[in-house]
């Protein structure tokens, strides 16, 4: 370790402090091996503790302030952006906003320390209206927590590590090609599973200028807005007379949609995955001419059809 003691001795504050911030850009480059190298060369004497954690906490932090104001400023865009880089891009939003809305700000603290979560919470935290000195003051306390653990990790056996590295390089190197190995096919599992997926979509579409002809034409669909409270606030206007029907809701909800009658549903998620999944379920269930609406409330819009404000 005296290799990586060394470069921190000289480089530390700066390398921490920019690792910290490319990890919580979203940068698929995790800082938590840095930390823990840092609580080594803490303990070694190579760095002063104060200098190591501040550096890596104002990093972390300045990474978190920029996803907050960019959800401020671009919510929805920012969100749809984040999804599309997820493996699993309809419930990337759907997952983090319910346990946000289920502990509020204080779901800040813990998100670190949750995989897929930690992105998407801190533009939601803002759509959410949370202020910024009340967002900093519990995502500051949460990486306060998530680095502080690992440095103090790494200072806890900073006197026993080349020793432990020694008798462990062969197994640790092995544990890493297992890990990677299976993190590489959970990934491609996932992928196939959602190709596989979005190529029966075109069999549950329905575009929105056969919506508006639909509508036009006095068929009068059932048309349901499946969109999470907070997406609706990003953008509270609806097609006129949707029914809002949370995605998490259908089940318990959908028996009551009149299954005599043709029923459009819609989001904003890339491919309307989710309105498609609701689709599929509800065809399932008896609604044999049940559609997810090509492009979502977006396409709609952009085709300058009618659209009414939600209170």
């Amino acid at each position: 370790m005296s290799g990586i003691n060394s470069f921190l001795h000289q480089y530390g504050s700066v390398a921490l402090f920019v690792a910290s911030w490319l990890e919580q850009s979203g940068l698929p480059l995790p800082a938590t091996p840095l930390y823990v190298a840092t609580g080594v060369a803490v303990g070694a004497g190579e760095m002063r503790w104060s200098i190591a954690f501040s550096s890596a906490v104002a990093g972390s932090l300045l990474g978190d302030l920029m996803w907050y104001f960019l959800g401020r400023w671009q919510g929805q865009r920012v969100l749809k952006f984040l999804c599309r880089m997820s493996l699993e891009p309809d419930s990337c939003v759907r997952d983090t906003e319910e346990r946000f809305l289920r502990y509020g700000p204080r779901s800040l603290v813990i998100a670190k320390f949750l995989p897929g979560i930690g992105t998407v919470i801190r533009p939601l935290a803002a759509m959410a209206g949370i202020g910024s000195a009340e967002f900093l003051l519990y995502t500051g306390l949460g990486t306060i927590l998530y680095i502080g653990a690992f440095i103090g990790l790494g200072d806890v056996f900073s006197n026993n590590v080349d020793h432990l590295l020694a008798n462990a390089r062969a197994t640790a190197q092995a544990i890493l090609i297992i890990l990677g190995v299976g993190v590489l096919l959970y990934a491609l599992l996932k992928l196939y599973r959602r190709q596989r997926f979005l190529r029966s979509l075109p069999n549950l579409r329905l575009g929105v200028d056969e919506l508006k002809r639909r509508i036009d034409g006095g068929l009068s669909p059932v048309i349901v807005d499946l969109r999470t409270p907070l997406q609706i606030k990003a953008f509270p206007y609806s097609i006129p007379g949707a029914l809002k029907i949370p995605l998490q809701e259908m089940e318990r909800a959908y028996s009551t949609l009149p299954v005599e009658r043709e029923v459009v549903l819609f989001c904003n998620c890339p491919n309307e995955v989710s309105s498609a999944k609701a689709a599929q379920f509800l065809q399932r269930k008896g609604y044999a001419s049940a559609w997810a609406l090509m492009g979502g409330i977006d396409a709609w819009r952009e085709r300058n059809y009618p659209i009414e404000a939600l209170s």
